[in-house]
């Protein structure tokens, strides 16, 4: 689960991280949208792409200790950013994206580990 600790709002309840090289490449492309509560949580990463999306996300660039550095919705075969000091990348529902705020500190528990 993710929370926001600025607004008490929760973000996610089912949020799975990538963590292999095939995870993270097929991120959530071939998906037709992500339910309530669903996410994606990418380590390591600082911009994203969504080549092959067939749906807007509310994409959160983090710090390692779950900053938010910089929020986008992001557009089917747009690139994101390149955000200088974020570790994790966050990919949500795009009606999500007022739930997330620049400076935003998140708590992150229970995430899930895709094998």
């Amino acid at each position: 689960m993710i929370t926001n600790l600025n607004t008490g709002a929760i973000i996610g309840t089912n949020i799975v991280v990538a963590r292999s090289f095939w995870q993270r490449f097929r991120g959530l492309m071939g998906t037709s949208l992500l339910n309530p509560g669903e996410g994606m949580l990418f380590p390591h990463t600082n911009s994203v792409h969504m080549f092959f999306m067939k749906y807007p996300l509310c994409v959160a660039y983090l710090s390692r200790d779950y900053h938010v550095l910089r929020h986008v919705v992001l557009k089917p075969w747009h690139i994101g950013p390149v955000v200088k000091g974020a570790y994790w990348v966050l990919e949500l529902p795009a009606d999500l994206h007022d739930r997330v705020a620049l400076g935003d500190s998140l708590r992150v528990e229970d995430i899930q580990y895709e094998e």
